[in-house]
């Protein structure tokens, strides 16, 4: 809290959210950490500004620089100055920062709050510091602000992007905090019923879900965790996602588990730490798969890989009291993923000599082509695609190539197909790095997605990949794999494409524990490529932002793909974060890149605490404008005014998807379990208000 009670504002004035505020000057690229979002209260008259700034109580109180040790701490200086960015936030004049102060004078020392009135002038803003009594505590005469582009402000912050898988450790809950019912199915690999029994859960064991169902049709108890084994030796990457698609769909169509989590375990899927050896590539397919389905259905699904299986019992129960989606454990510790910025590499690692890229003619193959070209100096480049030569853009990128002074070989090639692959390796200089950017998509919720579409997008990726991995050993030659960020998300309608990307993540881990060069980078959407992000409609962009996510472009991405080379990670992920949307309901491994926010509250039970507030004659209009404004934010529209309340849903756009994340919405704003045909079953607006208040006012009496 500000040491100084809040200023009245003028007479008029207009209040400006502070969250919103440091949200905007994020998506401006000015990205202030907690101690600098000292601003407190902020009211706008014309182009004056009024605010109440202090010192962040964590940074201001202790060490060496309290304080009383300035004149004017720092962090509240700037927040003063914050204040004269305010009158042109919502424009389109670009981004401005401080240039030159000009008759600063500090009147009291040791300020840890201000009352702060910034006045334009023909030479620049004057500023105005005072204390709770109304006494000046420092004046600026001139703030003078220069213009910044953001490309200059992207330089400067560049490495940021560049993220990097970490397992943060996860307190255990007590013994007795998780004494459900539990349940085990099918064939167990790995000796999980027996860990369990040791560690006194009862578990009964059913062949598949459908037993299950018949047992809780004889009346047996339903159960609160179900848990199945997905590590099996020698087990196709393609058949264990398979399996495990079929009986994620098995388990959402039955009403009877509805309240039950579905607990996937694995044993080497995922890799806690950098040394440690990932011998699961389908487990890690699974992870992928799973992820997604978590994400359409959050609270259904739990994925936890375990070093020691027979002796997980205890910590399994523990995974499950944690109501973590994702853990591992080790040697009974628990930790879940996070995404988390690396440093700046110190050197650039440039790849030279033979390079062979599949998907070598499509928009981004293209694009990296010419940089590997222009930057790299690389002089022999084989690039594979289906169509090869007779590609669209095949020979003007040849001759462009040519130009620079590479020979250039456009190879038609399915690297999916070993034969082909083969020989195409045989009739060329053993490549000195290879760079797979093949790929394709084929989304569908997981509900709806099938085994073909499954197939469609695991071949490109994973067959072709592992063909690669396979014929290509040389210890010294660079193996650059191109996955993709949806695959540690879980992007909604996804399922499939997270899957693959997860296995070739998998695959740079296992290359790295057999003595072989391996990265797969993470990427996130490109801008503009003209490839598998060219399919997106603006309902899927806007959903893809609101993970808390902003395209590339093509200068970002190719300093990142040059930056992850030297940064000596397995799995890194190259993205551009929108920290304006990593706020609220962002996906959980992106939950410690959100910035602090100062008096946010949660959306958990929004409507609820906002009925309750209202006289009963407000209430259906009150319900009303919620379910308008959540909609309007799915479909992307303004603001509720544009959301028609007798207007069905899916006349107003709202796909598949955009059900599933306005069911979730509704379900943080409600406390309630709301079913994944919400929308289906109350079409409109109105009608959805309407079931929605009936609803809490059931579970309140």
């Amino acid at each position: 809290m500000s040491d100084v009670q809040r200023p009245r504002p003028p007479a008029g004035a207009r209040q400006v959210d502070t969250d919103r505020l440091y949200d905007r000057l994020a998506d401006r690229g000015l990205r202030y950490g907690p101690a600098f979002r000292g601003l407190r209260a902020v009211w706008a008259d014309g182009e004056e500004v009024h605010a109440d700034a202090g010192l962040d109580p964590g940074a201001a109180g202790s060490g060496p620089a309290g304080p009383g040790d300035y004149l004017l701490h720092p962090a509240l200086l700037d927040a003063a100055l914050q204040t004269a960015l305010v009158p042109g936030i919502d424009g389109d004049g670009g981004t401005f920062l401080p240039f030159a102060l000009r008759g600063v004078r500090v009147h009291r020392p040791g300020a840890r709050a201000v009352r702060v009135h910034t006045v334009p002038g023909a030479g620049g803003v004057s500023l105005a510091l005072t204390g709770e009594d109304g006494e000046p505590v420092a004046t600026v005469g001139s703030l003078v602000l220069r213009p910044v582009t953001a490309d200059q402000l992207d330089a400067a912050a560049q490495s940021t992007r560049l993220l990097r898988v970490a397992w943060k450790a996860v307190p255990q809950p007590p013994p007795a905090a998780d004494r459900g019912q539990w349940a085990f199915l099918g064939t167990d690999h790995i000796g999980v019923t027996g860990a369990l029994k040791s560690a006194r859960r009862p578990v009964g064991s059913y062949a598949s879900l459908r037993a299950l169902d018949a047992a809780l049709r004889d009346g047996a108890p339903a159960p609160d965790v179900v848990v199945v084994s997905c590590t099996e030796e020698d087990s196709p990457v393609r058949s264990a996602a398979q399996r495990a698609l079929g009986l994620v769909q098995e388990w959402l169509a039955d009403d009877r588990l509805s309240g039950a989590r579905l607990m996937l375990v694995t044993t080497g899927a995922v890799a806690v730490r950098p040394e440690e050896d990932l011998s699961d590539l389908s487990g890690a397919a699974v992870w992928g798969l799973v992820r997604s389905a978590q994400a359409e259905h959050p609270g259904r699904f739990v994925l936890v890989d375990v070093d020691e299986p027979e002796d997980s019992g205890r910590a399994l129960a523990a995974a499950a009291a944690t109501g973590e989606p994702q853990l591992a454990v080790r040697q009974g510790a628990l930790s879940r993923p996070r995404l988390a910025r690396c440093a700046p590499p110190a050197r650039r690692t440039p790849l030279t000599g033979t390079v062979l890229m599949t998907g070598g003619t499509g928009a981004l193959g293209r694009l990296l082509a010419r940089h590997l070209v222009t930057r790299h100096d690389v002089r022999h480049l084989v690039l594979l695609s289906r169509r090869g030569p007779d590609a669209p853009g095949a020979a003007d990128l040849t001759a462009e190539l040519t130009a620079h002074g590479a020979r250039v070989e456009v190879i038609a090639c399915d690297a999916a197909d070993r034969a082909a692959l083969e020989r195409v390796l045989a009739a060329i200089p053993a490549p000195s790095a290879v760079v797979h950017t093949a790929g394709v998509v084929s989304d569908a919720t997981v509900g709806t997605m099938t085994p073909r579409r499954l197939d469609k997008v695991l071949r490109p990726k994973v067959d072709a990949a592992l063909n690669l991995h396979e014929l290509v050993r040389d210890p010294d030659c660079a193996f650059v794999l191109f996955s993709s960020v949806a695959g540690l998300i879980g992007n909604a309608g996804q399922a499939n494409y997270a899957a693959a990307n997860v296995a070739l993540d998998a695959l740079a881990h296992r290359r790295r524990g057999l003595g072989l060069h391996g990265v797969s980078l993470a990427w996130g959407l490109w801008e503009d490529e003209g490839g598998m992000g060219s399919t997106l409609s603006t309902a899927d962009l806007n959903r893809v932002r609101r993970t808390g996510l902003a395209p590339l472009t093509h200068d970002q991405g190719l300093a990142l793909f040059d930056a992850a080379l030297a940064a000596g990670d397995a799995v890194l992920a190259p993205v551009r974060l929108n920290e304006a949307a990593l706020t609220g309901d962002v996906p959980p491994v992106l939950a410690d890149l959100a910035p602090a926010r100062t008096g946010e509250r949660t959306a958990t039970d929004a409507l609820r605490r906002r009925l309750a507030d209202l006289p009963e004659a407000e209430r259906d209009q009150a319900a009303l404008e919620f379910v308008r404004a959540e909609a309007a934010a799915v479909l992307g529209h303004d603001g509720p005014a544009d959301v028609d309340p007798g207007r069905e849903f899916g006349a107003a756009g709202l796909d598949s998807l955009g059900n599933l994340e306005l069911s979730r919405r509704l379900s943080s704003a409600t406390g309630l379990r709301l079913p994944a045909t919400l929308t289906f079953d109350h079409p409109t607006p109105a009608g959805l208000a309407t079931h929605l208040r009936r609803l809490l006012e059931d579970t309140e009496s």
